[in-house]
């Protein structure tokens, strides 16, 4: 038996490629994926994928690139910062305090990033051309520079969207519900792709100060590419771990949207990047690519009936996906007149 503070490593492709009727122990195998998928998800939250199909060359160009983009004059950078109630394009070090989503007090977060979101939006569909569509799926920034920074981000977006519907796929079998359960509130999901620059570290830290704040995320799962190890999980003890870094391997945990689906069988984990302690790798550059499957805007998010009972009942009222997800992110973001306000 596994120790519930440890995050697995699952080999997937079993599971992709293991539909082909006959295949020697095809269904067996399958099924040991679905098995080490509702362990890690019952216990830890977070589990590292290999054998999922994201190209490494597209894991390494989408890496480079943005690298190239940070890399830029920060008053460049500066001219796609986000503007006001949208979350698209770039944030400098220290717009964000994602412990602040929680409500749990913390200093600035000590990395850059750039956002994108859904990139097939129909004008011609109502979901997308309301008043609420408009204000949930917001324009999309692109620089000038680096020239191939718009279609990199794009194609790993959509590589990155293919992936998790065939994780929630497998989440769904692990949940015996029919394997295709989460496709109609995911088909229209609010995804977004980040890019994070983790710049080298030169002067003090502020009392509780991160690279990023311990946190889980809001949504349903999350994956994440990264050039080296850094980032931590705390268990159900307490105690923090380090997320295994697999070269070519991206880490994947559920969000609070799947924690409040499963009324917390599955654990949506806290999770944080810290700043090392080493001085040399202070001075190191660190990069990583996060994708953020959200479910469909108007999916409301409620314990599923097959984890309620009298020895479980319900521990969430529904909730609108939209909603709580624009409201988690309102409180993430910070700007130095909002702070002189706080003082």
């Amino acid at each position: 038996m596994r120790s519930s503070d440890t995050v697995p490593v699952i080999d997937i492709n079993p599971f992709r490629v293991g539909a082909r009727p006959g295949a020697p122990g095809a269904a067996e195998d399958r099924q040991a994926v679905i098995d080490q998928v509702r362990q890690a998800l019952e216990t830890i939250g977070f589990f590292v994928i290999t054998g999922h199909g994201l190209a490494p060359d597209l894991q390494a160009r989408t890496l480079h690139v943005a690298r190239e983009f940070f890399d830029l004059p920060e008053d460049e950078k500066l001219r796609y910062c986000q503007v006001p109630h949208s979350f698209m394009g770039y944030n400098p070090v220290g717009a964000e305090r994602v412990a602040y989503a929680h409500h749990d007090e913390s200093a600035p977060d000590l990395k850059a990033n750039f956002t994108m979101g859904r990139v097939d939006i129909d004008e011609r569909d109502p979901y997308f051309s309301c008043e609420t569509g408009r204000r949930m799926f917001q324009p999309n920034i692109w620089p000038v520079r680096p020239a191939r920074f718009r279609s990199v981000l794009t194609e790993y977006a959509v590589a990155g969207e293919q992936l998790t519907l065939t994780l929630t796929e497998i989440f769904a079998l692990a949940l015996d519900l029919p394997q295709d359960y989460f496709a109609d509130k995911l088909d229209k999901s609010l995804y977004f792709l980040r890019v994070l620059d983790y710049p080298p570290l030169t002067t003090p830290l502020r009392p509780k100060q991160f690279r990023i704040g311990p946190h889980s995320d809001y949504g349903t799962l999350t994956l994440v590419t990264a050039d080296g190890p850094g980032l931590q999980v705390k268990t159900r003890a307490g105690e923090w771990k380090d997320v295994p870094y697999v070269a070519d391997g991206i880490q994947v945990n559920i969000g609070d949207m799947m924690e409040q689906w499963t009324n917390d069988r599955w654990v949506s984990t806290q999770h944080r990047v810290l700043v090392p302690d080493d001085p040399a790798t202070r001075r190191q550059h660190r990069q990583a690519i996060a994708f953020f499957l959200i479910a469909n805007y108007d999916t409301e998010i409620a314990p599923f009936e097959t984890m309620v009972d009298q020895t479980h009942p319900a521990r969430y009222a529904p909730v609108n996906a939209g909603q709580d997800l624009v409201a988690k992110l309102v409180r993430q973001y910070t700007r130095e007149d909002q702070e002189e306000q706080q003082a």
